[in-house]
């Protein structure tokens, strides 16, 4: 749904990542395929964007590129759960730039699944320094925020609520932190809340388009695990009337914007027409 959120900060939010905020050398021929990758990494397919980034390794060598490419390694390898070539990943990544936070965070993941706690902390720890260095509020918000969904990503409720709330102290009107919110509420199968803040985000001046799109997509996919089913007849048969009606009314709405995608193009001309 993000990155999205992949990106005026990706990996895990609505935006581009940290790596992405240091200033850009690298040219459409490495970004777009390297913002690929990132979105089936974010997409949880680990085992694409590994291969995707692999084939820009040699072609991308900027250090922009270099510093995106291996912490999106170290991204996929994690959640494939090979820990060890993960830390070698993040190395690299801190070796392009010693304050990148994906460096860090994901260094510290791989540590803390292997047991090395103190390593995990440190790493941590330095992530959380990092970010407090920044004077600049609504960037050190953002970083909030980044360090919230990746922490949520990573199962760890408590502090991602941390810092999501430390985010909204210092930013409260950031319609970003509110998709991320909703993204979050949407993956744990509660979409009156994930709508909820999705209704914030747009209240906020975010994106029309982009809202439509998530919003699509969100509405689609709480019919489809309701029923248990991506097939479109088998939905139309199994949906209440309250259910098509919301959710053709929230496809309707993304089509008639202009959004293009053959999925939601189908469901509508089966389903809603």
């Amino acid at each position: 749904m993000r990155l999205a959120l992949i990106l005026a900060l990706a990996a895990l939010f609505v935006g581009a990542s940290p790596a992405q905020a240091q200033f850009q050398t690298m040219g459409s021929n490495c970004r777009e395929p390297i913002e690929g990758a990132e979105q089936m990494n974010a997409s949880g397919e680990h085992a694409g964007a590994l291969a995707a980034f692999d084939a820009l390794v040699e072609k991308c060598t900027t250090r922009d590129s270099r510093e995106r490419i291996q912490a999106g390694r170290a991204r996929a390898f994690n959640g494939m759960g090979r820990y060890e070539e993960a830390i070698a990943a993040a190395d690299a990544t801190l070796e392009a730039y010693d304050e990148n936070l994906d460096g860090f965070f994901e260094r510290a993941y791989a540590h803390e699944q292997l047991g090395d706690l103190a390593a995990a902390e440190a790493d941590f720890t330095r992530v959380i320094e990092l970010t407090e260095k920044n004077q600049n509020v609504a960037e050190r918000a953002t970083l909030y925020a980044y360090m919230a969904d990746r922490y949520q990503r990573a199962g760890k409720a408590v502090e991602a609520e941390q810092y999501m709330s430390t985010a909204l102290e210092l930013d409260p009107a950031n319609p970003d932190f509110h998709v991320i919110q909703g993204d979050w509420a949407a993956r744990g199968g509660d979409y009156d809340a994930a709508f909820q803040h999705y209704d914030r985000a747009g209240e906020l001046g975010r994106d029309p388009m982009e809202m439509y799109r998530i919003r699509s997509t969100a509405s689609l996919k709480m019919v489809q695990e309701k029923y248990g089913t991506e097939k479109a007849q088998e939905l139309r048969q199994q949906m209440t009337p309250e259910e098509t009606e919301f959710v053709c009314s929230e496809l309707g709405r993304a089509l008639d914007a202009g959004m293009k995608d053959m999925q939601m193009d189908l469901f509508a001309a089966l389903v809603c027409r």
